[in-house]
């Protein structure tokens, strides 16, 4: 039963044209592109609808309960040209608070690995911590 219409499709197949057969490959080839597109729609609005429902409406909610927090706008607040500068730290001074900026970091994430600074070299350039001056020392 099967092949007999596996063969009535061939003998059809093999009696159009050429131009026939491009135009019924167009047909398909359009419904399929068709179907492709229109499934991605439906994906596109589902995932539309999950932002709405799980991100949007209670991140909402949660706005509506922080608003009726009363904050105070602060006052007497100096301007920056009044505010003094402390006076560069040396070298040292300046390492030690690195080191112990990057171990405090590692201990409160868990990580807890052996950090020591080994040696270090001032760099030509602007600064030379900021990262902006290339190394000379080649």
């Amino acid at each position: 039963m099967y092949i007999a219409n596996y063969r009535s499709l061939l003998d059809a197949a093999t009696s159009m044209s050429i131009s026939e057969r491009l135009l019924y490959g167009l047909q398909v080839f359009v419904i399929g592109i068709c179907t492709v597109f229109i499934v991605l729609a439906i994906l596109w609005g589902v995932m539309a609808l999950f932002k709405l429902f799980f991100y949007t409406i209670p991140n909402n909610k949660k706005n509506t309960q922080k608003s009726g927090i009363d904050v105070k706008k602060v006052e007497n607040v100096p301007s920056l040209e009044e505010i003094p500068l402390a006076p560069p730290a040396n070298d040292t001074q300046l390492i030690a608070v690195i080191t112990a900026a990057i171990a405090a970091y590692n201990n409160s994430c868990g990580n807890a690995l052996p950090f020591r600074v080994v040696s270090y070299r001032r760099t030509a350039g602007a600064g030379g911590w900021n990262g902006t001056a290339e190394d000379t020392t080649l």
